[in-house]
This record gives C-alpha cells, structure tokens and sequence, in this order.
C-alpha cells in the first residue's frame, strides 16, 4: 500500500465512472429543452388541426342535415297546399251537384303529370311511406268523388234536351245520389288519413330539425 494514500475500494469506483458517465452538461440540457419544446409544438399542433377537421365536419353534417330538414318541410308543405286546393274543387263540385272543366285541371285529370310526379318524388325522397301512401289514395279518392259527382250531374240533366223517360231518369238520381254521397264522404276521409300522416311526418321533421 502507498503511504499517504486512502484506499479506494472497488464499489466506490464503478459509482464513482458512472456519475462522470451521466453527468448533463448545459449544452446537453439546452438541446433536451429545445426538443421538448419542438415535441410539444408538433403535438398541439396535430392538436390544432384535429381539432378543426372536427369542427369543419361537424359543420358540414349540421348543414346537409339542415338542409334535408329544409327539402323535407317544403314536400310536406306542398303536399299540403295539394290536398287543400283538390279538396276545395271538391267540394264546390258537389255543392253545385256539377264538375266543370276547370275543376278537372292537370292536377286532377291527369296524376301522372310533370307537376304530380315531381311531389310524389318529394315525398318518397324526404317523408315516410305512410305519407306517400296517403297522398296517393287521398287524390285517388277525390277523382273517384269527382267521377260521381258527374255522373249525378248527367243524371239531373236533359240529355241532349230532349225529354227523358221519367221513371228511368228518377231511377238515375236515386242511384248517383247516394253513390256521390259515399264517394265524396270516402273522400274525406282519406283526406283525414292524409292530414294525419302530415302531422306525424311535420313532428319528426320538427324533432330532426331540433336536434340538427
């Protein structure tokens, strides 16, 4: 052993080489800083963005729902206004125990129009089915209603103005009498069943448009 000297056992060596091993000096620590720095630049903005293409399509699906809520409340309001305009015509038709020619205008004569079909299509895209299947037999209904009120109509009058046979004509009346009766009354009703279906597709565009 040299004189003078502490002995230095082995253990406190190893722990003495490690600490000079592990020792950070100041550069070091500035790079470790600046790239935790950059790492939580990177991570918030990711953040950023993610945050913004979430905004972004959360804004695009409220729009399309919005404007599906839109197309579906103006099919109900026009299938709506449909209903009203036949049913007048009905109506007066057969109050006047009469169907003129205007009364059987392209919404009435003819149900496979440009005009009816594109409400049809409305319906079908935007309503329920319950609702389409109502507004095919509401208007069904009211041509069948407008059919018998003709036939009354053809039953009071002269034919040809020349004078029917009195028992033949009153056998006429007393049978397109009661038939327009229960056709314009069927009428009606699938109106009602129609203006039913109207109000349950109007809440539901009511509720989507809420939570939209």
């Amino acid at each position: 052993m040299v004189s003078g000297t502490s002995p230095v056992s082995a253990p406190q060596g190893r722990n003495r080489a490690y600490a000079q091993c592990v020792t950070i000096t100041p550069v070091t620590l500035a790079l470790i800083s600046t790239g935790a720095g950059l790492l939580g630049a990177v991570i918030g903005a990711l953040a950023t963005l993610m945050s913004a293409h979430l905004t972004q399509r959360a804004t695009r699906d409220r729009e399309g729902a919005f404007k599906i809520w839109e197309r579906r409340a103006d099919a109900i309001e026009e299938a709506h206004r449909r209903m009203y305009a036949l049913s007048r015509t009905r109506d007066s038709a057969f109050l006047r125990r009469a169907v003129s020619s205007a009364d059987y205008h392209e919404l009435v004569l003819d149900p496979n129009n440009e005009a009816n079909r594109l409400v049809i299509t409305k319906l079908v895209l935007y309503t329920t089915p319950e609702l389409v299947q109502a507004f095919r037999e509401s208007n069904i209904a009211v041509r069948n209603a407008l059919s018998a009120i003709q036939y009354l109509q053809l039953a009071l009058a002269e034919d040809d103005g020349e004078a029917r046979e009195r028992d033949g004509r009153q056998w006429d009346i007393e049978a397109a009498t009661p038939a327009a009766v229960r056709a314009v009354e069927e009428s009606k009703a699938a109106d009602e069943r129609f203006t039913a279906a109207l109000r349950e597709a109007a809440t539901l565009t009511a509720r989507r448009g809420r939570r939209g």
